[in-house]
């Protein structure tokens, strides 16, 4: 199962990055070899053909990163504190060649620091493979220094193990590796998942800033934008700075952008009886000017106000999300035959096994592509897989159905069992 690490570095950043391009450690054993299946066609990552070592750099030289490194820390006087910040990644023993592990490792910072100098390198001198990462602590992009926070900590795990997922590589049972992690907190957290909606319909709904900001506060958020950080919080909740929880999308440049965008929707004009048949479609919605124009044609009186559109309250939303998700659940259950716990547990244990055997195959499949010399048969590989996700998309929510049962179940027993103690203790007090 693939673990990840983080620490900082506050002096001798130019020995860290000899540690980790030690040839002795990153040596390509398959150098040179005509059978060597190098990887080809992955410009948008920059990764290696054939090379000596297992070495590559992100944003700066790769035969010069610690002098590039230094360079943007000059250029924004910010050479002070934390110089930069020491990863790794590693994996579990057998489970990856060295080709995949630098094709995981590159892509991964690509996607985690991609405004910072990187150096990534693959050693292969332990039983387990494993990536180090070498980040610069200064964004060569904008001169802003890396915040090692819990948020990024747990966007750094979530980042890493969807990319293994998707190479077919094990990673940590959530419930047990950690349980502050980015699918926990933010994906799965009914406060996060709300939040996201409401912010999503209010930018539709918007075209400033301003705007934004109001139809927030009406449904009852706080919001405060400074120094370019957006941060929205309810009483009794979490402040969230929703750049960071949320991605750049929502920064407060980004934001500006995609409002300013819709402003540029063209419309034609329509009928005023078209008008409200398009304005009653709930299932579709409006935005920019076009959104706007519908809305003023409510405030003016082309359309009835005898049923307006009210926001229901966060905690019957929540009540409601819970009793959809309870609804599927039934559904699963009844459609699967499922009665009891031997038949709930014996659909598990089967699901997992199913599971498994597709993962094995799209890990085959993956390594079959990495192997291949011909776009056609690239292609054709890429097939198979793309057929095979959905199933494997499907067999991991029913794993998430029959935990999330099973857990009910064993919460409504528990309440039963304190349930008949209480009714005794009852009957006790009244002899």
């Amino acid at each position: 199962m693939v673990t990840t690490s983080i620490w900082s570095i506050k002096n001798n950043l130019n020995q860290s990055i000899n540690y980790i391009i030690n040839p002795e450690k990153t040596f390509n054993e398959d150098y040179g070899k005509d059978d060597y299946d190098y990887l080809e066609g992955k410009q948008d990552y920059n990764l290696k053909k054939e090379k000596v070592c297992y070495i590559s750099c992100l944003n700066c030289n790769e035969d010069y990163p610690y002098d590039d490194m230094i360079d943007t820390k000059d250029y924004y006087n910010k050479k002070d504190g934390v110089l930069a910040y020491h990863g790794y990644q590693s994996f579990k023993e057998g489970e990856v060649t060295p080709d995949i592990a630098h094709e995981i490792g590159v892509k991964f910072v690509s996607e985690m620091f991609k405004d910072y100098e990187v150096v990534v390198a693959t050693h292969q001198n332990t039983n387990h493979i494993h990536n180090h990462f070498i980040i610069n602590s200064v964004s060569y992009k904008d001169g802003k220094k890396y915040n090692n926070n819990r948020t990024n900590l747990a966007k750094l795990r979530h980042i890493s193990d969807s990319l293994c997922a998707e190479y077919g590589l094990s990673v940590l049972d959530e419930d047990i590796g950690y349980k502050s992690t980015y699918n926990y907190k933010v994906i799965n957290n009914d406060y996060y998942r709300t939040l996201k909606e409401d912010l999503d319909s209010s930018i539709s709904y918007s075209v400033t800033l301003k705007q934004l900001f109001e139809r927030m506060r009406s449904l009852g958020y706080k919001v405060y934008s400074r120094n370019g950080i957006i941060i929205i919080y309810r009483d009794g909740e979490d402040k969230v700075r929703i750049e960071n929880v949320f991605g750049e999308e929502y920064s407060k440049d980004r934001l500006s952008e995609r409002l300013y965008s819709s402003r540029q929707i063209v419309f034609k004009p329509m009928s005023q009886k078209s008008i409200f048949e398009e304005y009653c479609k709930t299932n579709k919605s409006h935005k920019g000017i076009y959104g706007l124009y519908l809305y003023y044609c409510y405030l003016l009186g082309v359309f009835p106000k005898k049923y307006p559109k009210q926001y229901l309250p966060y905690s019957i939303r929540n009540e409601v999300y819970k009793l959809e998700q309870t609804s599927q659940q039934v559904r699963f259950m009844h459609e699967n035959n499922i009665v009891t716990k031997e038949d709930l547990d014996n659909f598990a244990k089967n699901n997992s096994n199913e599971l498994s055997e597709l993962k094995g195959k799209r890990e085959n499949l993956w390594k079959r592509y990495h192997r291949a010399k011909t776009d056609e048969k690239k292609n054709e590989i890429l097939t198979e897989i793309n057929a095979i996700q959905p199933k494997i998309k499907e067999f991991y929510k029913y794993n998430k159905y029959c935990k999330e049962i099973t857990k009910r179940a064993e919460g409504i027993q528990h309440d039963l069992n304190n349930f008949d103690k209480d009714i005794q203790k009852e009957k006790d007090n009244s002899r």
